[in-house]
Order: C-alpha cells, then sequence, then structure tokens
C-alpha cells in the first residue's frame, strides 16, 4: 500500500509559447486589410454592374405615355355659292335693233376721240396692271335631275365605307363568369358588348367598354376586326356612365393585329346637331358587325348624375335594347357611345348616346390610371335669369346632396351656391365639373358657398375630405 502512494515522476514538461514574429505578424495584417479592400472593390464593382439590371428587371422603368382624348368640335360647312349679279354696263343685255341702229349723233364723241382725249396716264406700269384686270361673272346653272337607283346605291356604299372604316377602331369584349342553377350545378355565362380603343399608352392598348357585363367576370377577351382573340383584363371605371378601361398588354398582341386596328376619332357636341344623319356601328341590333342608320332627333337632354351632367343624344334608330356601340356622323367622328338611359319610359327601342365631349374628360383621367373623386351633390347653373330677378349667385348650385356623401356629411344642403373649391372660383357647373378632376380621393378640400338666408346669401366655408366615385 505504501508503494502505491508513492509518485513517481520520470518526466516534468513545460509548455513555452514561441516569440512573436513581428515581422510576420505585420505582413499578415497587411496581406488581410489588402485583401479586404480589393475584395470590397470587386464587390463594388460587380454591384454598380449588376444593380441597373436587377433594378430594371425587378422594377422595370415605367414608360407610359399620358393619354388625351381628344375631341373634334369642328363643321364642315359648305361653301356658299355666290348668286349672280348682272353687270352695270353688259352690251350683252340687250341686242341693238338692226334697222334703228345708227352711227354716233351729232355733237357724241367718237371712240377714237374719246381715246385721243383722254389725258395719258402718268405711271405706264399702273395702266398696264389695270388692262390686265379681268372680271369674271360666275354664272349658276341649276339642272334639275331625277334621282335614280344607281344614286340610292352610291349612298349606300358610302354609308357601307364609314362603317368599315368605324370598325377598324371597335373590339368585341366577351366576359366569361360561373354560375350555379336551381340543381346547384355550375354554369359559364359567355356575354359580348362592343368596346371602342381609344389609346397606345406605350405598354398596354386600352380600350373603352360598358362595364355591365364585366363586374363579375372570370376571363374577359377581346376579338379585333381581325378576327384574333387576346385576354384582356378590366381597370378602373366610370361609375356615372358605367364605362370602364379594358387593357391588353402590347407584347401579346401580335404585329400583323396592331396594322389592322385604328384609334378612334372622336367629334363634340357641336359636330352632333338634331337632323344630322349618323351611323350606328358595332352591335345595335344585338349582333356584333350590325350597322343602323337614322339621324339625330335630339341632344338637349341633360341626365344629372353626381358631381357630373351628361348629355343624351337620341335618334330614330330602332334597335335593340341590349344593343351596344357607338354613334358616327358622316365624317367618320364618333359623336356618342351607345347607352341605355331611358328618359321617358315609353321609347325603349330607340337608340340613345352618351355625347362624348361630355365624358371625354372622366374616361381620359381613368385612363391615365387616376380614380374619379366625388364630393357628393347633384347640381346645375344659376341662369341670369335668377341671378337677376333673386339675386342667385352665379356658381354650382346645389339641386341634391347624395345620401352619405362628404358634402352631405359635413352639411352642405339643398339651395346652396359652390362658388369656390380650394382657390378655383366657380361660376357655373361646368367649373365644378372641370375643377373636380383635378382632385383625387382622399384629398381635403375647402368648399366655399353662398347659402340663402333670409334677406341675403351668407358665405361659409367646408372642409371636406372627397371619396372615391362608386
Amino acid at each position: 500500500m505504501e508503494e502505491k502512494d508513492q509518485n513517481y515522476e520520470f518526466m516534468t514538461e513545460t509548455i513555452k509559447k514561441p516569440p512573436v514574429n513581428k515581422r510576420k505578424l505585420f505582413k499578415k495584417i497587411v496581406t488581410t486589410i489588402f485583401l479586404g479592400i480589393l475584395f470590397g472593390l470587386c464587390a463594388c464593382a460587380a454591384f454598380a454592374f449588376a444593380f441597373p439590371h436587377i433594378q430594371a428587371y425587378l422594377y422595370p422603368p415605367d414608360e407610359t405615355k399620358p393619354v388625351s382624348l381628344p375631341v373634334d368640335e369642328s363643321v364642315q360647312e359648305e361653301e356658299p355659292v355666290e348668286p349672280f349679279v348682272m353687270p352695270e354696263n353688259d352690251s350683252s343685255a340687250e341686242a341693238p335693233d338692226n334697222d334703228k341702229a345708227q352711227g354716233p349723233e351729232d355733237g357724241e364723241k367718237k371712240p377714237e376721240d374719246e381715246a385721243a382725249s383722254t389725258p395719258a396716264p402718268d405711271n405706264p406700269e399702273k395702266s398696264d396692271e389695270a388692262e390686265k384686270e379681268v372680271v369674271v361673272n360666275n354664272i349658276v346653272e341649276t339642272i334639275e335631275k331625277d334621282l335614280e337607283l344607281d344614286d340610292y346605291r352610291s349612298l349606300l356604299r358610302k354609308i357601307s365605307a364609314i362603317a368599315d372604316a368605324t370598325k377598324k377602331s371597335l373590339v368585341t369584349v366577351s366576359a366569361v363568369s360561373s354560375n350555379t342553377d336551381w340543381f346547384n350545378n355550375s354554369y359559364e355565362n359567355n356575354n359580348s358588348t362592343t368596346g371602342i380603343i381609344i389609346a397606345d399608352n406605350g405598354r398596354e392598348l386600352l380600350m373603352i367598354s360598358p362595364s355591365d357585363i364585366l363586374h363579375k367576370a372570370r376571363n374577359v377577351r377581346v376579338t379585333f376586326c381581325d378576327g384574333m382573340t387576346y385576354p384582356a383584363r378590366v381597370k378602373d371605371a366610370d361609375a356615372n356612365t358605367d364605362l370602364c378601361i379594358v387593357s391588353i398588354d402590347l407584347e401579346h398582341i401580335e404585329e400583323k393585329t396592331m396594322e389592322q386596328i385604328e384609334m378612334a376619332q372622336f367629334g363634340g357636341i357641336a359636330t352632333s346637331a338634331v337632323g344630322v344623319p349618323v351611323v350606328a356601328v358595332g352591335a345595335p341590333y344585338g349582333a356584333p358587325g350590325s350597322v343602323g342608320t337614322g339621324q339625330i332627333t335630339s341632344n338637349s337632354v341633360v341626365i344629372d348624375k353626381s358631381d357630373s351632367s351628361v348629355r343624351i343624344i337620341s335618334t330614330d334608330i330602332y334597335a335593340s335594347v341590349d344593343g351596344s356601340g357607338v354613334l358616327v356622323n358622316y365624317n367618320g367622328r364618333i359623336v356618342g357611345i351607345i347607352c341605355h338611359e331611358d328618359m321617358s319610359g315609353n321609347m325603349p327601342n330607340l337608340l340613345r348616346a352618351y355625347a362624348v365631349s361630355d365624358i371625354s374628360d372622366s374616361i381620359e383621367k381613368i385612363s391615365n390610371g387616376q380614380q374619379l373623386a366625388t364630393l357628393g351633390i347633384i347640381g346645375t347653373d344659376v341662369t341670369p335669369e335668377a341671378n337677376a330677378d333673386r339675386n342667385v349667385p352665379f356658381g354650382a348650385y346645389v339641386k341634391e346632396v347624395v345620401a352619405d356623401s362628404p358634402a352631405m356629411n359635413v352639411g352642405i344642403r339643398n339651395g346652396d351656391v359652390i362658388v369656390k373649391l380650394g382657390t378655383t372660383e366657380i361660376s357655373s357647373f361646368a367649373d365644378y365639373r372641370q375643377a373636380m378632376l383635378g382632385y383625387q380621393p382622399q384629398d381635403v378640400v375647402t368648399v366655399t358657398l353662398e347659402r340663402p338666408g333670409r334677406d341675403e346669401y351668407a358665405e361659409m366655408t367646408y372642409e371636406v375630405t372627397l371619396e372615391e366615385l362608386k
């Protein structure tokens, strides 16, 4: 036991750290710093080279061009025919009687004497110019001609040519929606309407279309005049007119289709006077490609909308109650988009259309991806008679306040007259409409109005947060 408790040490070892080689340590530090700087420079160069490409891939530049809808208000008028005026000294007016023809009377100067007695002109150049002047009298002869059957055929061919040219600017918009019947069986509805090609913004081809069949559509497809069909999507809409924007990416449209189509050309209300002949193109009778002819019977009816109003063009064209398309004048300009606003209720089949000039601004705004803002009033102009007789100030007269609208929430009432929106003076309802187009939903605007009192109008102001038009 004593032997086991004894310690036997054969070797004693002590570990010592080697001395620091300062030169090697310094070289390692310098090398590490150099490699770090080199790596950083390479990383910066690679990032600077690759970042624009990565950014372009993840966030492609917005090459969208602003959309504008020019409306041509010019009217082509025929030049009036100048009436024929009998010249004062026309020797051919009365033929002389040969029996009574006599020479010059005594005392009358002969032409040779007149030429001799006439003093020479001071400026011979003026004399030469006077001799060169020729008086031309336009003689118009009216020839009565009976119209033949060929004349009627020629007229119909020209009307057909107008329709064919317009069809290049139209498309058929089809909506596929799913539904369930009473027996819980699923089925699909395929409805179609007429769209109008309005712009190419650099990324998309934009079209106007009625949105009534597109609200619950599962798929939207557009067929062009060449028969080619492409998938499309529905963008923003104008709730007042139930028109929406349908778009297709340009990269998905074949070049041959782009060569066939044309952008729509619009005409204003000045080109759609009562009695002007028009052509209904699109699907006025419910079938795509149908054409109707007639004339404008009224353009004075104005339909009140929220913060807006639109003129209705009525025609004598008897068409389908489900028809769609456009009205085109004989200059090839689209003056109206077929709608189903029923003013009287007793003539549902007579074709009506929204005047393009009244809706072009709102369509242009939603085409550029901007939402329509609403204050929530239905208004009209203050007439000069109301201003003179009742001292009603000029501005946008509030006929009605829309329920649950921003105007109702702040206390704007019927009978108020809006005279300023923000810093914009309002002297008519047209001024009010134009000013509202400059605002976006959630904008806070100061509304200045005149409110009728017991003896006179009192000025009031409200801070209103606008909402999206729905």
